[in-house]
């Protein structure tokens, strides 16, 4: 018959944690969590510019007893309970399938999170100028959000671009998740992306001595 000459092969799928091949279950998180990375580092470089802005950066440092990492920690600090929330109303309300428990889930999206937060701290102390900042931030967030790997498979893009998505801590993200969400495979197969995760953190705190000393000098209040 005409369909046995235009499909010899009959084929069955049988597609793991989603047997339905709801497109919302595959996009709902990952998605969700493209558009936290860049209102994390949006946030994040405008809790710390307008400390400098509105000229409250020495009462700021006042309150932390002079500790800039106090400082920064404490601003930070809600969006790791946001992340966790996500998660639970994503798996718990909306009972999105998984193949791993919370656990996994949780301490992925915190490390994200503080990763991302880093990240923006990173920048931010190379120029603390939110007028500037801001938009640079918004630029590196649109960029992680298109070389996260979810849109486009990643390991197809070209092998420059490809590299240089591995500068985003939302592509590490991805990778972890989906293997916890569809396999749940083993450490074996993350490590190298939860290690890059773990990276973000000791370049954000090296560039801590510096947004401090931009704090006190009050140089960076009248930029436009």
């Amino acid at each position: 018959t005409v369909t046995n000459f235009l499909v010899p092969v009959n084929v069955q799928s049988h597609p793991l944690y989603n047997p339905d091949l709801d497109y919302s279950v595959y996009l709902s998180h990952p998605f969700f969590f493209i558009l936290f990375q860049v209102l994390i580092l949006l946030v994040t470089v405008y809790a710390l510019g307008s400390e400098i802005k509105f000229r409250t950066g020495d009462a700021w440092l006042e309150s932390a007893d002079g500790n800039i990492f106090t400082a920064v920690v404490a601003k930070l600090l809600p969006y790791i309970v946001m992340a966790i929330f996500a998660n639970y109303v994503m798996f718990g309300v909306l009972h999105i399938p998984f193949s791993c428990g919370f656990w996994p889930l949780n301490l992925t999206a915190v490390l994200f999170v503080i990763a991302t937060q880093a990240l923006g701290v990173f920048i931010f102390s190379i120029f603390p100028a939110i007028s500037i900042i801001i938009s640079i931030a918004s630029m590196v967030g649109s960029l992680g959000a298109t070389l996260s790997g979810v849109t486009f498979p990643a390991p197809f893009m070209f092998p420059a671009v490809y590299y240089a998505s591995f500068l985003f801590p939302v592509r590490h993200f991805v990778e972890i998740n989906q293997n916890l969400l569809y396999g749940d495979y083993g450490f074996a197969y993350t490590w190298q992306n939860v290690t890059a995760l773990f990276l973000f953190i000791p370049a954000a705190l090296l560039l801590l001595p510096r947004l401090k000393r931009a704090v006190l000098s009050h140089r960076y209040e009248n930029i436009d």
